[in-house]
């Protein structure tokens, strides 16, 4: 009894331990943050080069600062002559991680205001702790279950009523694991139903598993029940109080697009958040996530690129019921964004493909609150499309932006002919190109478990469809992507006067701009868009770091890790 008692305390101390030590993790995440103009350049330069496998060097330290924490847990203070006892402590690890990993999934997170990082940028940390969650509690399973082989009565404690449920929510995180590895990148909505379900299953079983109060361990599930519910508690509240006289108006667009515009904007909102949207009579039991291009004090605009599902088939509808005003609501507004006005002297937009929904809200927000009698920010814009007709989509937003002073403008598209005599650019300088290739293409990407954020995130990796049926109605053919630009111009009537083919070289294009700024001087860089493309933007800021020049911040909008 006294080696019972020993190993309940120490199992209990692991876990108190385990909650100080992702608390600190936090605090000094949160510290980092705050001060991060004050730490040396090279320790953010070396901090932000890539690593195999990871976004950055720091993302791979933290991970290994978590896994770390568990590791030490698990292996101190236990003994290792008992299989029971080691089974105890990993299942007390596992229960542990279920309270910081719902702690991570919360939309409304205090995360997004501590560290600026939002619930989707906390996703591949949610992910990697889901999988050693998982790992531990099969190694708990494992360790019982031959632990019970070499006893006489195996059977009987196999059917006790704990055990069952013990059993039932092993089960239902295997379900997650084989959802999460085969099903999500195939059909999005399957998966995230299941994770849903799955984790309720889970969280009632472990609660049943271990229900005496004075273990604690009952006390980690009804707290990690609680967050999860009250989480979703204050969505459905914003869902029913947002749907009061609230209509969402459609409107096509070539190449799969919709532009959606919501009567109702939701409070704190800023262009380049997102919010979750409801429209019950495309789905009745779904909300997506889409980035906010635009807001006015009755109303937001989204611009939604048809990939499958919910998007296609909004799309669809738009097609068929142009200009349809539907019953709509939404949940929002999430995601953080700097304030470039006040934190930089240059701002470098970079969007490849769709990813031009964050980058127009947020640099169409800045232009307009600047004053125009003050010189600085200056802004770079680059955006580079696959098909020209997809510029349509943000016609009104080029144009304006185009007119602005403070603005230099880069566009260009990888199916656009190359032309002998091409057109100035609308910048003074001539943006280097690289011959076509497909890199650049939509590339959807999940986020925090749920898809279709803006026109840049959907439920896989697979490139935007342009099949030529889908989009009959528009008077185009795939032969125009190689005619001349002014005949695309006439037809579309786009601001597409300096659209260069092929891609971009943003690495020259960012070296040219560092270059050029004085040391004393603050560079914002404001990227989102393909794999391909951010991890070239990330390299490039990152050896642009130097001890002697300008400050250089980079922000990236990606989804799917």
């Amino acid at each position: 009894m006294a080696s019972r008692r020993m190993a309940q305390m120490w199992n209990l101390n692991s876990l108190k331990l385990f909650a100080a030590a992702t608390t600190g993790v936090i605090i000094l995440f949160t510290i980092f943050h705050w001060s991060r103009f004050l730490y040396s350049r090279m320790v953010r330069h070396v901090l932000t080069h890539r690593v195999p496998g990871f976004t950055s060097i720091g993302h791979a330290l933290l991970v290994m600062v978590y896994l770390g924490i568990n590791i030490v847990l698990t292996v101190t203070n236990i003994n290792w002559s008992s299989l029971m006892g080691i089974a105890n402590r990993l299942g007390w690890i596992a229960i542990s991680n279920v309270a910081f990993i719902t702690f991570l999934a919360l939309k409304n997170t205090p995360l997004a205001f501590l560290t600026a990082y939002s619930y989707e940028r906390l996703n591949p940390l949610h992910q990697i702790a889901g999988y050693i969650t998982i790992t531990y509690a099969f190694l708990h399973v494992i360790m019982q279950c031959v632990q019970w082989s070499l006893r006489m009565h195996r059977k009987k404690m196999l059917l006790a009523v704990e055990q069952i449920h013990g059993i039932t929510a092993a089960a239902a995180l295997l379900v997650m694991l084989v959802f999460a590895i085969l099903i999500r990148r195939m059909r999005y909505e399957v998966f995230y139903l299941s994770h849903i379900v799955m984790y309720i299953v889970f969280i009632i079983n472990i609660a049943f598993h271990q229900p005496i109060v004075a273990n604690k361990v009952v006390i980690v599930t009804i707290v990690a029940g609680s967050m999860w519910s009250a989480d979703r508690l204050l969505r459905a509240w914003r869902l029913f109080w947002y749907s009061y006289d609230n209509r969402a108006t459609l409107i096509p667009l070539p190449h799969g697009g919709t532009r959606v515009v919501l009567r109702r904007a939701p409070t704190r909102a800023i262009p380049g958040n997102h919010c979750f949207v409801w429209i019950p009579e495309i789905r009745a039991f779904e909300t997506h996530p889409f980035t906010i291009v635009s807001k006015s004090l009755s109303s937001i605009e989204l611009v939604v690129a048809a990939y499958d599902g919910f998007t296609d088939d909004l799309h669809n509808f738009a097609v068929k019921h142009p200009g349809a005003s539907l019953r709509a609501s939404f949940d929002g507004p999430y995601g953080t964004v700097p304030n470039f006005a006040k934190s930089a002297d240059k701002v470098i937009f970079i969007a490849g493909g769709s990813g031009a929904s964050f980058t127009f809200g947020v640099a169409l927000d800045l232009v307009r609150k600047l004053n125009h009698n003050l010189p600085k920010p200056k802004i770079d814009f680059i955006w580079t499309v696959r098909e020209p007709e997809v510029f349509q989509w943000f016609n009104k937003e080029l144009k304006e932006l185009r007119a602005s002073p403070r603005v230099n403008l880069i566009l260009h598209s990888t199916r656009l002919g190359f032309d002998p005599n091409p057109p100035s650019p609308i910048s003074p300088a001539m943006s280097p190109i690289i011959p076509e290739d497909r890199s650049d293409i939509v590339n959807h990407s999940p986020i925090d478990d749920e898809k279709h954020r803006g026109i840049h995130a959907s439920a896989s990796h697979s490139p935007l469809s342009s099949s030529s049926s889908r989009f009959d109605h528009f008077p185009h053919d795939l032969e125009k992507h190689t005619t001349s630009l002014t005949n695309i111009t006439n037809e579309w009537d786009l601001p597409l006067h300096g659209v260069l083919p092929g891609r971009p070289d943003v690495e020259t294009l960012i070296k040219n701009i560092v270059a050029s700024a004085s040391d004393d001087e603050r560079i914002a860089i404001a990227a989102c868009g393909p794999d391909s493309l951010m991890w070239n933007v990330r390299r490039t800021a990152t050896n642009a770091i130097k001890v002697k020049g300008p400050s250089i911040e980079l922000h990236c909008e990606q989804f799917g890790w």
